[in-house]
């Protein structure tokens, strides 16, 4: 049995090892997963460099969710879960790039026995938090409008995939023709690959209509224009970032429209929310997702003896779906 860890903060290259697993001694209110699937994620690499919210003490065991089947639990609550398939909540109490996982009953939620363990490895963060983005920060009616940037990626995927749920219209930006594709084909109701004109894109694409929500996963200026197109009192929430740039917002939308910016991070819900919100949302989710209805592409799997290749890849710009690691008879 082995697991990766990461040994020191730096390059995700260079700070990963494979290290065997030592032999779990499992408590009363602990379960034992094998695993099935894990993905990895740019939350996963930013631990890693050390610039993720969690900095745990090193080495420490990585991966933040994943899927598997519970095949061991001690004498308490867990017992019920044995021969379960469950996911594994990320809230980085334990890592899931291993062949097995020690860890409370209460960190998994069970899941659809029949799903592809691939789209269920994916179901703790990302489709969880489009779908809180769209729930918890304003209120949306059919026929509003969402904006999001990075609509290409697995959360704005699942943005769009939820928003046609619920009769919303989206209006994504990329910065490929190849990704403005994509999200055409995920259903996306305007694409925009974004240039030097993009206020003037924004508008001709809303055609006079305004936005009610804008989801941020870039930050830089970009956030500006979408927040310019927000109706009054409109929100926007920064939930990712791939620069150091601030998410900027001009003082003319705040002030005068009441634009409201705020933050969002899985790991915060995961902490406050109710145990039954919790649940009531993953068990929502996964029917979604072993039905088929959210999905998210994947570019390829690996085994975790070939962890580097996986994260090289991982890291390469313009992938076309996630990477993941798969264990057993899902690999």
């Amino acid at each position: 049995m082995s697991q990766l860890l990461v040994t020191s903060y730096g390059d995700p290259r260079e700070s990963v090892a494979l290290e065997p697993a030592p032999q779990p001694v499992l408590g009363t209110d602990d379960i034992l997963v094998e695993m099935e699937a894990a993905p990895v994620n740019p939350s996963d690499l930013l631990l890693v460099r050390g610039d993720y919210g969690v900095r745990p003490p090193l080495p420490s065991p990585l991966g933040g969710e994943g899927v598997g089947r519970v095949v061991d639990a001690g004498a308490g609550a867990g017992r019920p879960l044995v021969g379960r398939r469950v996911v594994i909540l990320p809230n980085y109490e334990q890592g899931t790039w291993a062949e097995r996982v020690a860890t409370s009953y209460r960190n998994v939620v069970p899941v659809p026995a029949d799903g592809d363990p691939l789209q269920l490895a994916m179901l703790p963060i990302n489709p969880a938090t489009a779908y809180l983005l769209l729930h918890k920060f304003t209120t949306l009616a059919p026929g509003d409008w969402v904006g999001l940037n990075a609509a290409n990626s697995a959360v704005g995927l699942c943005v769009i995939a939820l928003a046609r749920r619920l009769g919303l219209k989206t209006l994504g930006v990329v910065r490929r023709d190849a990704a403005a594709r994509a999200v055409r084909d995920a259903g996306g109701d305007r694409v925009i690959v974004a240039g030097d004109d993009l206020p003037a894109q924004i508008a001709a694409a809303l055609d006079g209509a305004e936005l009610g929500l804008a989801l941020d996963a870039t930050a830089g200026p970009v956030v500006a224009d979408l927040a310019a197109a927000l109706r009054f009192r409109g929100a926007v929430v920064s939930y990712a970032y791939v620069t150091d740039e601030p998410p900027a917002v001009r003082a003319h939308d705040v002030i005068f429209k009441e634009v409201t910016h705020t933050g969002f991070w899985l790991l915060n819900w995961l902490r406050n929310a109710p145990r039954a919100e919790i649940e009531q949302t993953y068990r929502a989710l996964g029917d979604l997702v072993a039905g088929g209805e959210l999905a998210v592409p994947v570019d390829a799997t690996y085994r975790l003896d070939d962890y580097r290749t996986a994260i090289e890849h991982a890291m390469t710009p313009g992938r076309s779906g996630k990477v993941l690691f798969t264990f057993g008879s899902s690999g």
